[in-house]
């Protein structure tokens, strides 16, 4: 019997008929699984690239909304909505889920999603889902950051927009800036990186005149030439010397001194001698310039009155006895003599230099007569108000500090407007960089108490005698009336405290017109790595740095012919028009506007321009680094949304994980 069974094996195993159905029989399991595995693995792979991007999108969309750092409902709704939008519920069949946003640092929102996607083949096998893991941060990504503030504060910034005044919004808007970056400055400098400010206010001039001093006094000129005016002094008058006075007995009638003899006819009786003795002086001699003589009387050198002791048969006198005597009385003879000088005749309007050297000195001022009512020392001649303080005779005077305003360095009027962005090499001022060496290269102090205009392009201009009044007709005009005006000092780039900012903004006066150039111009110096400052960087502790300017306006450039600017006083200046009627006057300031933007952005500065309740030009527009950084607020809540957007802005957001 096992010998049968043996046998049967062995015929068993030499004959394969039928063995390939049976083979490919056990090979459809694993392959069915592995089939399985792969569609299923796809739809799964698939699932969570779809769901990763959804992260993704929905982390960047909850960083960016998110303000001042802090983690609130809108940036938790923002991120799911986001989520929900690329990555709806029920997408690939994924079972139901919540996205689990949080912030786990400073400047990083998490997002992190679990869900499970249902197989079709791998259920065979046991496995009926596959689990699906997304975690992902976004953050913005700052570097050492520089950001410098172009401010408008000309007198319309006083004016309310929805009830509150445009100045305060814009103070508001400042701090809502601050606030946004505020972490991200704590978080730089835990890194030993930074982020700093610089603030320019402008009008029609500005305020950084102590910053070119602290920079080098020798920045500034020595002697500035402004139109003024000079008061001549050319009426010839005297003014009386110290008198002179010289005492003397004097006897009535020839009688004399002690032991003269005496007529008895030349003795007077007491009452006789009292008046004699007391009688009226006399005047003689003059007019000036002869010398005046004045002859008084009295009774003795140490007595006024008559004095009988001494006047009437006084001891020693010829005749000293009976009711008639000798009489005598002590006479003075004063004599006055007199200088030749000049007064006031009248004014002469025309460009006049000033020393400005006692301003490159802590403290120093400039000493000014007040009136021209004095005198002045022969042969006369003319004299501004300085030379009148130090020559003058009777002249008031008082001292005059610099405000800080400058007037700009030379220029060119070549500048009439156009397209051209090419700097004309004399443009001294347009150049953002140049280092100051000559008077050309340097600013001006602006000194609106020594400026009077006269006729456009005129010289000079004679005025009739008149008032001897220093008061001047720029003097005259308070800072809203806009003829001239000194804004709050500029700040250079800085790292600030809240307490400093909000102090700095609230300060901020409104005055003056709108001069865009100036504005943007002292903007770029403050932010340039080169130049009188060099505060800007490329590179600060091995990290780069982002240079930014944001400005804002509430108006479109201005430019006035009578009004003292940073360009003086152009109807009688006439640096940047060349001719005393200002031909294309507006023109060429917006030209000069647009040549400074191109060269700001030129030094790898990314500039924003807001509009604050107006409309922005083609200038204000194309000065932007790009269409989206310049925009228009209509009120107090959007120009301060509009700053919180540009701070969240300013980084780079990137995803981190």
């Amino acid at each position: 019997m096992l010998r049968s069974v043996c046998d049967f094996v062995r015929r068993l195993t030499y004959n394969n008929a039928g063995n390939t159905l049976l083979i490919t029989g056990a090979a459809i399991i694993p392959l069915l699984a592995m089939i399985g595995s792969g569609v299923d693995v796809s739809r799964a792979y698939l699932a969570k690239s779809k769901m990763q991007s959804a992260c993704d999108a929905a982390s960047l969309a909850a960083r960016r909304v998110m303000k001042y750092d802090s983690f609130t409902s809108e940036v938790q709704n923002t991120g799911k909505r986001f989520f929900d939008f690329n990555f709806p519920q029920g997408y690939y069949g994924t079972a139901a889920f919540e996205p689990l946003i949080s912030k786990p640092e400073t400047g990083i929102i998490r997002i992190n999603a679990t869900t499970t996607v249902p197989t079709v083949l791998m259920k065979i096998f046991g496995f009926s889902s596959l689990p699906i893991n997304v975690s992902c941060d976004a953050s913005l990504n700052f570097v050492n950051t520089d950001v410098v503030l172009v401010l408008d504060v000309t007198g319309s910034m006083s004016s309310e927009v929805g009830g509150t005044p445009k100045i305060e919004a814009l103070q508001d808007a400042v701090l809502a800036l601050y606030d946004e970056l505020e972490p991200v400055q704590r978080q730089l400098e835990t890194q030993g990186l930074r982020l700093r400010y610089g603030i320019v206010p402008y009008s029609s001039t500005v305020n950084v005149g102590r910053l070119v001093y602290d920079a080098d006094p020798d920045y500034i000129r020595s002697s500035t030439t402004y139109p003024s005016r000079v008061a001549n002094f050319n009426q010839a008058t005297y003014v009386a010397n110290a008198p002179t006075a010289t005492g003397s007995w004097e006897y009535y009638s020839g009688s004399s001194g002690s032991g003269s003899s005496s007529p008895t006819g030349n003795s007077l009786s007491s009452s006789q001698c009292s008046s004699w003795v007391q009688s009226s002086g006399n005047n003689s001699g003059g007019p000036a310039p002869n010398p005046t003589i004045q002859t008084t009387y009295r009774g003795s050198s140490g007595s006024s009155g008559y004095d009988q002791s001494n006047d009437w048969g006084w001891s020693g006198a010829p005749d000293t006895s009976g009711t008639s005597r000798s009489c005598r009385r002590w006479k003075v003879v004063t004599t006055t003599t007199y200088a030749s000088q000049r007064s006031f005749s009248n004014w002469t309007y025309r460009q006049e230099a000033y020393d400005t050297s006692f301003f490159k000195e802590p403290g120093g001022v400039m000493v000014l007569a007040t009136s021209a009512a004095g005198t002045v020392p022969n042969p006369g001649g003319s004299y501004n108000a300085q030379q009148l303080a130090a020559v003058g005779s009777g002249v008031s005077t008082m001292s005059v500090s610099w405000n800080g305003c400058i007037e700009e360095r030379d220029t060119t009027s070549s500048i009439s407007g156009g397209s051209s962005m090419s700097i004309p090499s004399d443009a001294y001022d347009l150049d953002i960089d140049l280092i100051p060496e000559n008077d050309a290269t340097r600013w001006r102090p602006m000194l609106p108490d020594v400026v009077y205009t006269r006729t456009a392009g005129s010289t000079s201009t004679n005025s009739s005698a008149g008032s001897t009044s220093t008061t001047g007709w720029i003097k005259n005009y308070t800072y809203s009336q806009g003829y001239w005006a000194c804004p709050t000092e500029a700040r250079r780039l800085d790292e600030w405290s809240r307490d400093e900012m909000d102090s700095y903004v609230s300060g901020l006066q409104t005055v003056g017109g709108t001069y865009h150039d100036i504005g943007m111009l002292w903007g770029a110096r403050l932010i340039s790595t080169d130049g009188v400052f060099a505060d800007g960087c490329e590179e600060y502790n091995g990290m780069p740095c982002n240079r930014h300017i944001i400005f804002m306006t509430d108006g479109a450039q201005t430019a006035y012919c009578n009004v003292l600017s940073s360009y003086g006083v152009e109807q009688n200046d006439m640096r940047t028009t060349g001719a005393g009627n200002c031909p294309s006057q507006l023109a060429r300031h917006e030209q000069r506007f647009r040549m400074i933007c191109n060269a700001a952005k030129n030094m790898n500065v990314s500039v924003w321009v807001i509009g604050f309740d107006t409309a922005l030009n083609s200038n204000l527009t194309g000065c932007a680094s790009n269409s989206n950084q310049a925009t228009t607020s209509a009120d107090r809540e959007s120009l301060i949304a509009r700053f919180r957007q540009i701070g969240n802005q300013i980084g780079a957001l990137r995803l981190t994980k």
